[in-house]
């Protein structure tokens, strides 16, 4: 009697064991029991909510498919939609293989040869997602043709929201107006008088004789379209008296003043037409603005240096980038010329005027 009971005992701390160790006691096998498929998965091309996904299922068999056989993949009573309506391709889509879908929810795939043990796919596109986020089991069977199971598989899958992923990257501008010595050059023209950031000098002016003073310009921006700066003037040269040094080229519309980039001419100087006396002009070296609109052809291709003459009305362009930019000649640096001339019937004077660079990024 003693020996049953340790018998029993140990028989108990066995099934425990077990129990500890997977969670169930093993069945034992018999002639009768269903295999079970290896290898399976389900790759979907998108799980987030209410999306139409396209489904992969890839598993390896463990038992010959004869004619008659068919595998059943059950999306059933998982609120998949669309399965009745997508297209299925069973075995890569091997000829000997015919699909269908019984009733809306199960994809089967019917031999209609014989295929071996082998790993195979079955594809099926067009199904939308269940619209709330759950793990799904996705049951497969492989039936013989008098519907007993031969073979068996459940995956699983994931419905979730997608993750939205932000980040923010502040908007930046650093625009700059530096002076330039009577060292400097620009467009093959020197600079005969020294600039500041804020004071263009022309100086005393001789007759017949070209006077210029250069400035240095630099955007630095991360702005997506890119930039523009324009300058503009509040009118033209006036002297205390009202006497004016007006827009190259002689102030006349149509052959100047910002409307067409010409090579330097002096002034036409004729007497009583007051606009011929002296003129003043600008030059940018920035060659991109030939291509833009709006820009004026300063650099004639690479060929001549190019001045047009400015108005009070029009801002005009002299450099421009149509995305981000650091400090680089062209795309966010560009040296100004600032040129002019009299004739000998310009009137004496102090001649002042205010110019105005304008900045604009756009995000």
């Amino acid at each position: 009697m003693k020996i049953i009971k340790q018998k029993k005992a140990i028989i108990s701390l066995l099934i425990v064991s077990l129990l500890a160790l997977y969670g169930f006691a093993p069945v034992a096998r018999n002639a009768n029991a269903v295999g079970t498929i290896s290898d399976a998965k389900d790759l979907i091309t998108d799980s987030d909510l209410g999306q139409t996904a396209d489904h992969t299922f890839t598993f390896t068999t463990a038992t010959t498919k004869e004619i008659g056989d068919y595998w059943d993949i059950d999306f059933s009573a998982k609120n998949f939609a669309g399965i009745a309506t997508g297209s299925i391709v069973c075995a890569y889509g091997a000829a000997g293989m015919t699909e269908q879908v019984i009733g809306t929810s199960t994809v089967r795939c019917l031999a209609t040869a014989q295929f071996a043990a082998t790993s195979t796919q079955v594809t099926i596109t067009g199904v939308t997602n269940p619209t709330t986020a759950a793990d799904i089991a996705i049951p497969s069977y492989h039936y013989n043709s008098g519907g007993t199971a031969k073979e068996r598989v459940t995956v699983y899958i994931s419905i979730i929201e997608d993750i939205l992923m932000t980040a923010t990257v502040e908007s930046s501008l650093t625009f700059n107006i530096i002076g330039t010595s009577t060292a400097g050059v620009v467009g093959g023209v020197p600079c005969s008088n020294t600039s500041t950031a804020t004071n263009t000098p022309f100086g005393t002016l001789t007759v017949g004789a070209t006077s210029t003073v250069c400035q240095t310009l630099t955007v630095v921006t991360n702005a997506q379209d890119g930039y523009t700066v324009t300058v503009e003037q509040d009118h033209e040269l006036l002297s205390d008296s009202g006497a004016d040094i007006n827009s190259f080229k002689d102030s006349v519309t149509g052959s100047g003043s910002s409307t067409v980039a010409q090579a330097w001419t002096s002034p036409l100087n004729a007497l009583d037409a007051y606009h011929t006396y002296g003129h003043m002009g600008l030059y940018s070296d920035d060659t991109d603005l030939d291509t833009l609109s709006g820009g004026l052809n300063f650099d004639n291709s690479g060929t001549d240096t190019y001045f047009a003459g400015l108005s009070s009305t029009t801002p005009m362009l002299v450099l421009a980038h149509d995305g981000p930019t650091g400090d680089t000649q062209n795309s966010g640096r560009a040296n100004i010329l600032y040129q002019v001339e009299i004739g000998s019937l310009q009137e004496a004077g102090d001649y002042q005027s205010t110019l105005t660079y304008i900045c604009t990024p756009t995000f």
